[in-house]
């Protein structure tokens, strides 16, 4: 997860010298502005300060009664990011509810870069309801052929309307924080989703839509639409805030799958999913690098988790750069 919220945020900072809204600005040349000014004058560092909230419910009812189950959870996160050499630091509490019962975890992530090219990973889990000191695990991946240019690099080449993703750009101002701001949205939906997987199957060489499995998430996935803002500063066209939900979407696909899961306890009712809110917010600080130490007691942990997604993250980033 930490370096895909440095890619994105590599992949989005710049250093440009715009002042000021310009009404001749597009979203092709405001995306395209902080793509190649990614390149020259990317970051050193970023602070992320970012809330995540979820509020959904499973209503089933009767010709009588209506039971409902409520799924909650909310969380706050601290982040701290260097882009070269990659490390980062992670505070956060994530408060869960289900079935009217509630769980706290306290999380802190660690991730730093050696010497020799290596990234180690240090995680703390925290469960407020057992009473009970956390636990530290320690993993680490091989990036000595990952470095952030190479990252920086597929990210300016990487055409999101060729996966279907097109941004539109408002036609005034927005004021955030005091900071003037662009406002470029998005919307992600199932057309968007269909273009993904298919320019997946292009770089992969594998036909992944004729995976039953994948299928059924498509099924699923038909009503859903991922809402994206972001929020970039007019003078440096850095983002400063970020946000994402998915409360326009259509979830009767994902209630119908429920339901035949649920079986005989849904069977003669109706199986509806409420969607209240699913969202994340984040404002984005920069910085100039900051040492990022992490704690004795992390150190002194075991391997005990392992990263194998980096090597996957490397081809697909070659294959893009492509």
């Amino acid at each position: 997860m930490k370096k895909k919220i440095l890619l994105c945020l590599a992949a989005i900072g710049t250093a440009s010298m715009l002042f000021g809204f310009d009404s001749a600005e597009t979203a092709e040349s405001v995306l395209e502005k902080m793509q190649t000014a990614s390149t020259e004058t990317p970051p050193e560092a970023a602070e992320i300060d970012m809330d995540v909230n979820v509020d959904l419910s499973v209503d089933i009812s009767d010709s009588t009664t209506t039971s409902s189950i409520g799924i909650g959870a909310s969380g706050s996160f601290a982040l701290e990011a260097n882009a070269d050499p990659m490390a980062m630091s992670m505070d956060g509490t994530l408060n869960m509810s289900l079935l009217g019962q509630s769980e706290s975890l306290i999380m802190k992530v660690y991730g730093v870069t050696s010497e020799d090219g290596t990234l180690d990973s240090y995680v703390y889990t925290e469960d407020s309801a057992s009473g009970e000191a956390g636990t530290w695990q320690h993993g680490s991946s091989d990036l000595a052929g990952l470095s952030a240019d190479d990252m920086l690099e597929a990210s300016a080449d990487l055409d999101l309307s060729e996966w279907g993703i097109n941004f539109e750009l408002a036609p005034e101002a927005v004021t955030v924080d005091g900071t003037e701001c662009y406002l470029l949205t998005t919307v992600v939906d199932s057309s968007s989703f269909e273009t993904i997987l298919d320019k997946a199957s292009e770089i992969s060489g594998n036909d992944l839509t004729s995976d039953p499995n994948t299928e059924m998430v498509m099924s699923m996935l038909s009503g859903v639409k991922i809402k994206i803002e972001y929020y970039v500063d007019t003078a440096s066209y850095q983002p400063v805030k970020f946000h994402m939900d998915l409360n326009d979407s259509d979830l009767s696909a994902i209630s119908q799958y429920l339901a035949m899961s649920m079986g005989e306890m849904a069977e003669g009712s109706s199986v509806e999913l409420t969607l209240n809110d699913i969202s994340v917010d984040a404002s984005i600080a920069y910085t100039d690098a900051k040492e990022i130490v992490v704690p004795e007691e992390a150190l002194a942990a075991p391997e005990s988790i392992s990263d194998s997604m980096v090597g996957e993250v490397e081809n697909a980033l070659e294959e893009i750069a492509e």
